[in-house]
């Protein structure tokens, strides 16, 4: 009973009927309900069809997109790796000047070295292929992940040589402030370091273990390194003396002073006036006698008077 009233219902007739707003004659459509409702079907039916057809092309264009996108990008990031590649080479570079210079590392040690080992590394090797071949855009990102890797490495290495070559500049201008050079004062020289006639009687013999310098009363002495003044005061046969520690194992000693220009507890720097220059204690005329003494042994000052730093490692 219901299907034939279905049946009935689209068996109907409609009548559409379109009225122009000028002196043309109205039109009338006369549709069945069936027909309309066919149309309408078809209508979605289509509509919809259109849009899945649609949206596989969108999607299709969007993938390719991002493909072009990203083959950008990863060739971007290849250019800036090979360039930030070429600047950790010309660190390397320096760095290898500068162990040379600092007498580290000589290029001859490193030829003929039986461990030297070097070259490009995989990362390398099929980036050049990829390049040769005209598909530097056929990097990944697992290629370029393994590039920062190999550059994360190699900054490493380079930040550990820098903190050494760091550590032994600042070794060696400790080692520089702390050796005793240069002359302590102007004057003639009057006696050296050894063994020599004892200057008051002049028949026993002693050890000299400095250099004596006579010059004019007042001349002043000068530290010939940094350090911190440990004793500045009368010393029986030294008279008004300076003793300076200076670290690394030196020590300077200064005698004979008519004025004393620091005290105890003092840091100094290498060509301070420390004292003037006199004739106290044991001492046959004005004059300085300069010691220089190193982990406890005393050493000929003539060494550092006129040696260069080189040979005081």
């Amino acid at each position: 009973m219901k299907s034939d009233e279905l049946r009935k219902q689209l068996r109907r007739k409609l009548t559409v009927m379109l009225i122009p707003h000028s002196n043309i004659r109205p039109v009338q459509l006369h549709l069945s309900v069936s027909l309309l409702v066919a149309l309408l079907v078809s209508w979605a039916g289509l509509t919809m069809w259109s849009g899945f057809i649609v949206s596989r092309h969108v999607d299709y264009w969007k993938t390719k997109a991002d493909e072009q996108v990203m083959k950008a990008k990863v060739w971007y990031y290849s250019q800036q790796i090979k360039k930030s590649r070429e600047y950790l080479d010309r660190v390397r570079e320096t760095q290898l000047a500068l162990e040379t210079l600092l007498n580290m590392k000589t290029r001859k040690a490193i030829v003929t070295s039986e461990n030297a080992m070097g070259g490009p590394g995989r990362a390398d090797q099929k980036e050049l292929a990829l390049l040769l071949n005209k598909q530097a855009s056929a990097l990944s990102m697992e290629d370029i992940k393994e590039q920062f890797d190999d550059m994360e490495r190699a900054g490493e290495g380079v930040l550990q040589n820098y903190q050494e070559i760091s550590s032994y500049i600042k070794d060696q201008h400790e080692l520089y402030r702390a050796t005793p050079l240069n002359w302590p004062t102007k004057g003639r020289l009057t006696s050296y370091y050894g063994l020599r006639k004892f200057p008051l009687d002049g028949m026993d013999s002693e050890f000299h273990r400095g250099i004596d310098i006579a010059s004019r009363e007042g001349t002043p002495i000068h530290a010939t390194a940094d350090g911190v003044v440990r004793i500045a005061s009368w010393q029986g046969g030294y008279g008004r003396m300076v003793v300076i520690d200076h670290g690394r194992g030196y020590r300077t000693y200064y005698g004979h002073n008519s004025k004393l220009l620091v005290s105890p507890g003092d840091r100094v720097t290498r060509g301070q006036p420390i004292a003037l220059m006199g004739t106290s204690g044991l001492s046959t005329g004005h004059h300085l006698h300069y010691e220089v003494w190193r982990h406890g042994s005393a050493q000929n000052p003539m060494k550092f008077v006129k040696a260069d730093f080189e040979v005081q490692h």
